[in-house]
């Protein structure tokens, strides 16, 4: 049974992004979040904008699976409906690990899209969840907006490249964090923030697609990446 009297982050997300899955105590938690820093939502809805667009020419190049990790509830706009505008038959895994916000989430999508849970700091085990869903021998998109700054940076560096060395050649890597000091984000959304020479050493192994990486609206720090053959 779903536990609608406990805020839970990615409901307050849900409900900052504009989305209706969220519940009273999420939105009290999401006031609180915009009480300690204002811009919360606009910088939510930057980091989401960014991906939307980012999936959108990703998607242009017949790239048919995504890896959307640490995805919260699937808020427009969402992984799956941005790429199947060019790819109707995408499949998309949204990872979490949360069993609360993976059993909402699968209730909300459609066929050919799965919630499934995952930790982000046992990747090799997430990995695993998800081969059950995707094949990774063949080209990906793996989503990685907003969850590496909840780790230290020698952590989140182990993990993403773990996940990055095993995407096939023609994949891609579509990234955003909380920036550091100058563009601090509240710790419940962005602990610790990252600096863009921490960002660049997420893609090792990895193109950088121009422009390269960008510092949006201040605070968010955000980047795709393509492996192997490069891309239009």
């Amino acid at each position: 049974m779903l536990d609608t009297s406990t805020p839970n982050l990615a409901r307050a997300y849900d409900y900052l992004l504009g989305g209706g899955a969220n519940f009273a105590a999420d939105r009290a938690l999401a006031g609180r979040l915009q009480s300690l820093y204002p811009r919360t939502a606009e910088l939510l809805l930057s980091s989401r904008t960014f991906l939307a667009d980012s999936l959108d020419t990703i998607a242009r190049q017949g790239v048919e699976q995504y890896i959307d990790v640490g995805s919260g509830l699937p808020t427009r706009p969402n992984a799956h409906e941005t790429a199947r505008v060019h790819v109707p038959l995408a499949q998309v895994a949204y990872a979490d690990r949360d069993p609360a916000v993976v059993r909402h989430a699968a209730s909300l999508l459609p066929a050919g899209v799965r919630a499934l849970e995952g930790d982000l700091t046992e990747p090799e085990a997430l990995l695993e969840a998800i081969a059950s869903f995707i094949d990774m021998r063949r080209p990906a998109c793996l989503i990685l907006t907003m969850v590496l700054q909840v780790l230290p940076i020698g952590t989140a560096r182990a993990v993403a490249g773990v996940l990055v060395r095993a995407l096939s050649p023609g994949s891609y890597l579509v990234l955003s964090a909380g920036a550091g000091e100058q563009g601090r984000l509240p710790d419940a959304v962005a602990p610790g923030g990252f600096t863009a020479e921490d960002v660049a050493s997420f893609f090792g192994g990895l193109d950088l697609v121009p422009p390269g990486i960008r510092l949006i609206d201040g605070a968010v720090l955000c980047a795709v990446g393509a492996k192997g053959p490069r891309h239009g």
